[in-house]
């Protein structure tokens, strides 16, 4: 089965399609993941997994990676802040006598 969904709304709702009759229990087992699990997506608790989502077939619409090139990377490690500088110590009083 080819399936699209391109927001986790979609994807839901393709979940819910997919599951037809099949207990919550029984649905979780064919995805591989807990009954809890299933029940945490299906209440907004928690995002589905890539690999719940890619069994389903759930593509994002946008991946953005950074991933700093040699220049960029000294660049930010020059205008990072100086070590903190040491406390200074107190000299201690003597006793007059």
């Amino acid at each position: 089965m080819a399936y699209k969904a391109l927001t986790v709304d979609e994807l839901l709702g393709l979940m819910k399609k997919i599951q037809g009759e099949k207990t919550n229990t029984q649905f979780a087992a064919d995805l591989g993941i807990s009954k809890q699990y299933l029940c945490d997506i299906y209440n907004g608790r928690k995002v589905p997994s890539d690999t719940v989502s890619a069994s389903l077939g759930y593509t994002p619409k946008v991946e953005t990676r950074y991933i700093p090139s040699a220049t960029a990377a000294s660049e930010e490690m020059s205008r990072a802040p100086a070590p903190a500088k040491p406390k200074a110590t107190r000299s201690r009083k003597r006793d007059s006598r």
